[in-house]
């Protein structure tokens, strides 16, 4: 009897020196004292995300236990996706690398190569968005014009884009689709600056812009010189009421329903439209931070509250606004992990105009003739 009873109190004892060793691990695992956080950008250093992950990262490291060095780091490849599969494959797992930037979510539900992550298995801080995306043309286009209704009558011009199933090209193609306007489409050029040099040089006259490269780029400059026109903005769709958001920033430029309203008559509707509505519910979280999904959970849990405090922090805020003229809409980390989860629930007619922009349907007819 008391040898039994001498043997369970030093297994009791044992566990609780076990207890007492690993608890300071954990708290050190969660302090990055004299480490280096580098925020992964999967896209060029001259375009607007960089712009906003420098925005975010100014005053990220006050809110870090420790206080460590935060740099921007830029990866560019794959249409965006280099950088993110380097995160999700080969990225640290002590919270040191994180990622700034889109998730290809509809790349991943229409079956694009190249895409080697699942969104869901990421450790997830966050995620921010809900810029309006702005299409813009050369003023001259197809002969020219001089008021945003000449465009609904021209045809056979040249969209630019980064990637299939990228923003800066599909918040073209969309809403051109939607207008029964045919215009060739061209992707390849890796961040807006690209894009507006061959806008510059008719090489393309048609594209889109996010957000902080509209204020960045166009504005002051072609727009202001006469050369291009703002065409109409895309809002992001608020996922609890099904409505399109009504951003008031962005002054004398119509939201695409209303200028199709004016243009068409009636409502849009069809394969392309409801294509565009999943679009602008999912698509418009631009930026995303995620970890390696064997990141431990207890700095997952750290760096979550830091990213939340520092969306609050006033200086922050403040940057957004100069940068953006807006306030990104946040959704924070278990939020953010449903999202990241629930993207696949894309209606039959969204598939079927996405399959025929990425040329899905026309490589699977070739196969079935073979």
């Amino acid at each position: 009897m008391f040898s039994s009873s001498l043997k369970f109190l030093l297994l009791l004892a044992g566990g609780a020196c076990l207890a007492m060793l690993s608890a300071p691990h954990a708290a050190t695992a969660a302090n990055f004292a004299g480490k280096t956080i580098e925020v992964i950008v999967p896209s060029g250093a001259g375009g607007g995300l960089t712009r906003n992950a420098r925005r975010f990262t100014k005053n990220f490291s006050k809110y870090i236990p420790g206080n460590p060095n935060v740099i921007v780091k830029n990866i560019v490849g794959g249409g965006g996706q280099k950088g993110i599969n380097y995160v999700y494959k080969k990225g640290k797992k002590d919270g040191t690398q994180i990622l700034f930037g889109p998730l290809n979510l509809i790349g991943i539900n229409m079956g694009l190569p190249g895409i080697r992550y699942e969104p869901a298995k990421f450790k997830i801080l966050g995620t921010g968005g809900g810029f309006p995306f702005i299409t813009i043309v050369r003023s001259d286009i197809g002969g020219g014009i001089k008021k945003r209704e000449d465009f609904a009558s021209k045809s056979g011009f040249v969209t630019g884009g980064r990637i299939p199933g990228g923003n800066l090209g599909l918040f073209s193609r969309m809403p051109f689709s939607v207008l029964g306007i045919e215009n060739r489409f061209v992707i390849g050029y890796k961040n807006q600056p690209k894009l507006k040099a061959a806008l510059i040089q008719n090489e393309i006259q048609a594209l889109s812009t996010g957000n902080p490269g509209y204020w960045a780029f166009y504005v002051n400059d072609l727009i202001k010189k006469g050369q291009a026109i703002a065409l109409f903005q895309h809002p992001s769709i608020d996922g609890k009421t099904g409505k399109f958001r009504k951003p008031t920033h962005v002054k004398g430029v119509p939201y695409f329903i209303d200028y199709y309203r004016k243009v068409k008559g009636g409502e849009p509707s069809g394969d392309a439209w409801e294509a565009m509505k999943w679009f602008s519910s999912y698509m418009i979280y631009t930026m995303w931070m995620v970890m390696h999904p064997d990141t431990p959970d207890n700095i997952t849990s750290v760096l979550r509250k830091a990213f939340t405090d520092n969306w609050n922090d006033p200086a922050t805020q403040a940057s957004f606004m100069k940068g953006n003229k807006m306030a990104p809409i946040i959704v924070n980390g278990p939020e953010a992990q449903k999202l990241a989860s629930n993207f696949n629930n894309m209606p039959a007619e969204a598939k079927n105009y996405f399959a025929k922009e990425f040329g899905i349907a026309r490589a699977s007819k070739k196969k079935k003739k073979k």
